[in-house]
Formats: structure tokens, C-alpha cells, sequence
């Protein structure tokens, strides 16, 4: 499935008056991520940044990471993904992260999975969050998911360390909560 990025160096008034106070030096690292069924905003963590080419082969077209690092050589990560629930044929979140489990362990048998406290977003969806850990590549995850009417907002953290893992949770906990869903009725004209 093909993922559609637009990316927004914002000085919007919109999102200045929902902020309060705006400094004329911040930069506002946010976009919004659409494609089939969904279209939705999220804003890059302080001192993170938001990059919408470098994940692009792998499907993703909103990454996340550190100032000072890139997509290829940064310990933690984060990206956004969807997946369509018409396509896997999952009718609810619950079903998405069913699959996610079965097929991480297919992988990596020895996969630990965790029950995290939600999250909520910033226009008040609860959040499912699962830790992952155990995987043959010995990577930490924290996956956010998201359920929409026709996807399943996925929002990942993903660490090769476990200290790094710890350090990138707050961050990973602004992106989620940076989340605002838009519309699922996204028409793409060619």
C-alpha cells in the first residue's frame, strides 16, 4: 500500500492558538501522514526530527529520530504506520496486535510482550501500548496502537538498546500524544 507524506514547516495560526505562547524561533516539526482510509497529524518529540524521505523504502513515510543522527544510524528510532483493516481482514484493534504477536514470534520465538499503560492523544483516543523485547535482532519496541473506522494507527519506538529504550519513552509519549486524526474519507487525485 502506498503511504502519501506531506510534511509542514508550521507557522499555522491554527496550531499556534492551541499552544498559547509561541516562541518566533521554535520550529514546529509536524506534518501530516494520509494515504487510503486515514489522514492524521503528528508533531516530531523536542529534539527530535520529523523526516519524510529516508524511510521511504521500507514503506514509511513519517520517521522519527534524534537531531544530530539519521534514519540509518540512530539507536532509537520512531515511524507512524496504518494498516488498512479491509485488507488484513481484522475488524478491530485488538485483532492488528493479535497478528502483530503471532507473526513477531514466528520470527522470534522467544519474544517477551508487555501490557504498557495507554496513552491517550491529543484529541482523546486511548491508546493500546505493547513493549516487545526478545526479538532475534535483540531490538526494544513500544507500539501505540490506534483504532480508527477503517485503519489501525500504528506509532513505534524502536531501540537496539535497552538504556536508549528508556531514554526514548518520553518522546515516544509526546509523538503519541501529538496524534490527531483528521479524516478516513482522504481522496487522492492523480
Amino acid at each position: 500500500m502506498f503511504k502519501y507524506f506531506l510534511t509542514f514547516v508550521i507557522i499555522l495560526g491554527l496550531y499556534a492558538c492551541s499552544t498559547n505562547k509561541v516562541k518566533q524561533k521554535e520550529n514546529f516539526n509536524a506534518g501530516i501522514i494520509y494515504g487510503k482510509g486515514h489522514a492524521f497529524f503528528l508533531t516530531a518529540p523536542k529534539g527530535w526530527v520529523l523526516d519524510n524521505s529516508s524511510g521511504v523504502s521500507q514503506g514509511l513515510h513519517a520517521v522519527f529520530y534524534l537531531e544530530g543522527n539519521s534514519w540509518s544510524n540512530a539507536t532509537s528510532v520512531m515511524y507512524a504506520n496504518t494498516t488498512l483493516k479491509e485488507i488484513q481482514g481484522d475488524e478491530n484493534v485488538e485483532k492488528v496486535i493479535e497478528g502483530d504477536i503471532f507473526r513477531f514470534k514466528a520470527n522470534s520465538p522467544d519474544l517477551n510482550v508487555i501490557d504498557a499503560a495507554p496513552l491517550l492523544t491529543r484529541d482523546n483516543k486511548k491508546c493500546i501500548v505493547k513493549y516487545f523485547s526478545g526479538d532475534i535482532h535483540g531490538n526494544y519496541e513500544a507500539v501505540a496502537y490506534i483504532d480508527e473506522r477503517k485503519v489501525v494507527v500504528m506509532i513505534v519506538l524502536t531501540s537496539r538498546k535497552k538504556e536508549e529504550f528508556d531514554l526514548s519513552l518520553p518522546a515516544f509519549k509526546e509523538l503519541v500524544a501529538s496524534y490527531q486524526f483528521m479524516t478516513d474519507d482522504v481522496r487522492i487525485e492523480k
